[in-house]
C-alpha cells in the first residue's frame, strides 16, 4: 500500500462525530505564554529587550496583535519571578493572535531567548513537556508548581473576550 493510499483509509476509517469534534475543540489550548528574556546585569541585553517589550505596545495598540505584553505599563522584570531565573517580560495570547504572534516573535527577538507555553490546568507540564523554545533554552525553577493540576483554567484578561473567555468557547 503507498502511502498515499495509507493516508486515505486512515481518514476514511476515523469518521468524525458532532462529539468528538466538541471534546477536539474542549480540549484545544486557548491561551498562551511568550516570555522573552534577558540578563537584568547587561545594560545592552535589558535595553534590547526594552526596545521589544515597546514595538509590542505599538503593535497592540495599531491593532496589529491580539495580546497583551503584561508588562508594558509596568516594565519588564527586573531579574527572578515565578519559575523564570532571569530578567524577563510576559505577552498573554489568546489563540486567535497566537500565528501571528509566534510569527513575530521568530523575526523580532533578536538574540534573546523566548519560552512559549500553552496556559492549562497544568502548568508544570505547560513549562515543560508542552513549551517551545526560541534561540536557547534556559533553565527554570519549577519549585512554584506546588499543585499538579489546578481545578480552572488560569483565565487572563477575560474583559477582552478572547481565548478561554470567548464567546461560545467550549472548554473540558
Amino acid at each position: 500500500m503507498s502511502p498515499t493510499n495509507s493516508i486515505m483509509s486512515l481518514s476514511l476509517s476515523s469518521q468524525s462525530t458532532p462529539d468528538s469534534l466538541k471534546s477536539t475543540i474542549a480540549a484545544e489550548v486557548k491561551e498562551y505564554h511568550f516570555h522573552l528574556y534577558y540578563f537584568e546585569n547587561n545594560a545592552k541585553s535589558r535595553a534590547s529587550a526594552v526596545v521589544i517589550r515597546n514595538r509590542l505596545g505599538e503593535l497592540v495598540d495599531q491593532g496589529y496583535l491580539k495580546v497583551v505584553p503584561q508588562t508594558i505599563y509596568g516594565g519588564v522584570f527586573p531579574g527572578p519571578t515565578g519559575p523564570h531565573v532571569i530578567g524577563s517580560f510576559e505577552v498573554w495570547c489568546p489563540i486567535e493572535g497566537f500565528a501571528r504572534m509566534f510569527s513575530w516573535f521568530t523575526l523580532n527577538r533578536g538574540s534573546h531567548s523566548v519560552l512559549v507555553h500553552p496556559l492549562t490546568k497544568e502548568q508544570l507540564v505547560d513549562h515543560t513537556d508542552r513549551a517551545i523554545w526560541m534561540g536557547q533554552s534556559l533553565p527554570l525553577d519549577f519549585e512554584i508548581f506546588k499543585q499538579d493540576v489546578l481545578d480552572y483554567y488560569p483565565l487572563e484578561y477575560p474583559e477582552y473576550g478572547l481565548g478561554y473567555s470567548a464567546k461560545g468557547a467550549i472548554v473540558a
